[in-house]
């Protein structure tokens, strides 16, 4: 950005998106352990909001992934690490303010393959 920018922080400081982001000052911690979910919720909105909601997602730098499960009726499926469940929460209600759209609890129950076939008699 230009010095003269309105919202350039200025030499060596972070973009305040940064912040909002989580990554300025930020210290690495140990690795969480990887998931064995992902965490999903379901989100409807009008087709129409499609595209600006997937780039104000994009905006949040991986933080979540969404599928259209129908298309007329824009009903995604949002997945994320459900490590960062409280985060996307908070992306979600921060977007909520751009445009209209309604967030639910994934509906589906987990189908839980087994790692090994169970013994039989």
């Amino acid at each position: 950005m230009d010095a003269d920018h309105p919202n350039d922080p200025g030499p060596g400081m972070p973009h305040p998106a940064l912040y909002r982001m989580g990554r300025a000052g930020r210290r690495a911690g140990p690795p969480l352990p990887p998931p064995r979910r992902s965490g999903r919720l379901l989100l409807r909105l009008t087709p129409e909001h499609i595209a600006l909601f997937r780039f104000l997602l994009e905006s949040y730098d991986n933080l979540a992934y969404f599928t259209v499960l129908e298309r007329r009726t824009a009903l995604l499926k949002l997945v994320f690490s459900p490590q960062r469940e409280r985060a996307v929460r908070r992306a979600l209600a921060e977007m909520a303010r751009s445009l209209p759209f309604t967030a639910e609890d994934w509906p589906l129950p987990d189908l839980s393959v087994p790692s090994e076939p169970a013994d039989r008699a």
